[in-house]
C-alpha cells in the first residue's frame, strides 16, 4: 500500500506542510535540521516514495537532462587508415568515455536520469516536450550541427560537446585541439627533429578538430624556427619523404593514423623510432601497444563529457551560456626518440 505524507507527519509528530518542504529537496525553508532529519529517517522507514510527477508540476522540471550522442564511430577516412580497423576501437574508446564522463558526473550532481536519444535523425520538437530539462549534444564533426542550430533561441538550456564552433546562445565544451597539437610538435622538436612531418587531413579534410590539430603543429614550427611541411595524406608519399631524408619524425593527426603510419613504414623497412619517431593524438584504447608504445596527446573526452554536465547545471541556475576548451596533455612511450647529432 501506498505511504502518503500525512502518514510520515503523523509518525514524524509534524504537519504534512513540513514534510513537503523537508523531502522536497528545496533549500530556503526554515525547518530544524533535528526537525528535518527526524522526517527523513521516517520516511525511509515507512518506504516513503515521492511522486515524482506531482512534483514536476509544481516545479516545471523533471529533474532529468537529456543526451545526444552524434560523434560515433570514426572520422578518419578509410583511403588514410590503410588496413588499420577503426571503428570498433573509436567505439570503445571516445563514446565509453563519454558516458563514463556524463555518469561521473550526474552522480556527483545527483542528476536523477539521464535520457540518452539516438543520434541523426529525432526531431528536435522531440526534445521540448518537457520531459528533459536540458540538453547534451555530442557533435559529430562530419554532420554538421544542424541539430544545435535548430535549437538555437528554443527555452530548452544545450551545452554541446566536442566542437568549438557553436550558435550564439548555446555553451561549448571541448579539447584544445590546436594546443595537443603544439604539445605534440614541440615534443619531437626538444627531442633534437627539425624536419617534422603531419600525417592526416588536417585542414584539408574539413574537420574542425583536425584542422585546429594542424593548426597547432604549424604553431610550433613556426615558434621554433622551422618550416611547416605540407600535410601527408598517403603512406607512399611518406616513406619516399623519409627517404629522400626530408621527415625525420611524424606527427598523426590520430592515433589510428598513427598506426597507419607504423604500418607503411613496417612494409617499407623502415623502424619507429630508430628510422622514424612518431607522436598520435587521442591515447585510445591500445596506444600502449602501437609501436611498442605510442607516445600521444591525451584526449580527455570523459572529463570533457563532466564538465559539459557541470555547465548545463549551471545554466539551469540561471547561468548565461559560455565557451570552455579542456586542456590536454602528452603522454610520453616509446615511439619517439632524440635525434642524433651525425643525424640532423
Amino acid at each position: 500500500m501506498t505511504v502518503k505524507i500525512k502518514e510520515v507527519a503523523l509518525a514524524a509528530g509534524v504537519s504534512s506542510a513540513t514534510v513537503s518542504k523537508v523531502l522536497s529537496g528545496r533549500t530556503g525553508y526554515a525547518v530544524h535540521a533535528a526537525t528535518a532529519e527526524r522526517v527523513r529517517q521516517v520516511a525511509l522507514d515507512l518506504g516513503y516514495v515521492p511522486d515524482a510527477a506531482a512534483q514536476n508540476l509544481r516545479t516545471r522540471r523533471s529533474g532529468q537532462l537529456g543526451v545526444v550522442l552524434e560523434a560515433v564511430g570514426s572520422s578518419e577516412p578509410d583511403s588514410l587508415l590503410g588496413g588499420v580497423t577503426a571503428g570498433s576501437a573509436v567505439r570503445r574508446t571516445f563514446d565509453g568515455a563519454i558516458m563514463a564522463g556524463l555518469n561521473d558526473a550526474a552522480r556527483e550532481l545527483q542528476v536523477p536520469a539521464l535520457v540518452v536519444y539516438p543520434g541523426g535523425s529525432t526531431s528536435p520538437l522531440s526534445y521540448l516536450d518537457g520531459r528533459v530539462d536540458g540538453l547534451l549534444v555530442s557533435c559529430d564533426p562530419l554532420r554538421g550541427h544542424g541539430l544545435l542550430e535548430a535549437l538555437r533561441g528554443t527555452p530548452l538550456p544545450v551545452v554541446a560537446l566536442w566542437t568549438e564552433t557553436v550558435p550564439p546562445g548555446i555553451s561549448g565544451v571541448d579539447v584544445d585541439h590546436r594546443q595537443g597539437g603544439v604539445l605534440a610538435t614541440r615534443h619531437l622538436i626538444d627531442l633534437g627533429h627539425r624536419q617534422i612531418a603531419f600525417y592526416g587531413g588536417g585542414q584539408a579534410s574539413g574537420v574542425e578538430h583536425f584542422g585546429r590539430r594542424e593548426l597547432g603543429y604549424q604553431d610550433a614550427m613556426r615558434a621554433a624556427g622551422l618550416p611547416p611541411q605540407r600535410a601527408i595524406h598517403e603512406g607512399a608519399q611518406l616513406v619516399a619523404a623519409v627517404r629522400d631524408a626530408l621527415v625525420s619524425a611524424v606527427f598523426a593527426e590520430t592515433d589510428l593514423a598513427a598506426a597507419a603510419v607504423l604500418q607503411a613504414l613496417s612494409q617499407a623497412g623502415l623502424r619507429v623510432p630508430e628510422d622514424v619517431s612518431l607522436v598520435g593524438f587521442d591515447d585510445i584504447l591500445g596506444a600502449e601497444y602501437i609501436a611498442g608504445g605510442l607516445t600521444t596527446v591525451y584526449h580527455p573526452a570523459a572529463e570533457m563529457a563532466a564538465e559539459g554536465v557541470h555547465e548545463l547545471m549551471r545554466l539551469l541556475q540561471g547561468g548565461s551560456p559560455s565557451q570552455r576548451l579542456l586542456a590536454p596533455r602528452l603522454i610520453v612511450r616509446r615511439s619517439a626518440q632524440a635525434r642524433t647529432a651525425a643525424a640532423r
